[in-house]
């Protein structure tokens, strides 16, 4: 009787290890949120992937397609500026969003951030230092804790 109460028991400890180590698991993955467009560029499409690093970063890298070249959408618009904005602060400038013949761009990049605003708008110029109104994408990551 007591060998088969000690093996239920250590079968219940193993599994309860395996689940606390799956959950531990889940916070390594890849997770990807859709972007919203505004009315001016309707057939554009956009995802954001996240994913926790190691060094308690977080990696962003931002996909998108059909979208039409800065000018076409805004008259003095010649770049995509991507922003992130944390839920307290202001919005950082964190690079350019390249949009190649095919209509398709990416960035990548890393933040310490883990709830944030990802914001695409169309500017003048990369070196803007406050989003413009000329608002194109965004979408809004909540990491899991």
């Amino acid at each position: 009787m007591k060998t088969l109460i000690l093996k239920r028991m250590g079968t219940a400890a193993a599994l309860m290890g395996a689940l606390a180590f799956a959950g531990c698991g889940t916070m390594s993955k890849e997770q990807t949120w859709s972007m919203n467009t505004t009315e001016k560029i309707p057939s554009a499409e956009g995802k954001v992937k996240v994913k926790p690093e190691k060094d308690g970063n977080t990696r962003v890298k931002v996909e998108v397609e059909h979208l039409a070249t800065p000018a076409t959408v805004f008259e003095r618009a010649s770049t995509y500026v991507v922003w992130l904005q944390p839920e307290t602060g202001h919005a950082q400038n964190v690079g350019v969003l390249n949009v190649d013949k095919n209509l398709k761009g990416e960035l990548e990049t890393r933040t310490a951030f883990k709830d944030f605003r990802v914001i695409v708008t169309a500017e003048e110029s990369a070196n803007v230092t406050t989003p413009s109104s000329f608002r194109v994408m965004n979408t809004q990551v909540v990491m899991p804790t």
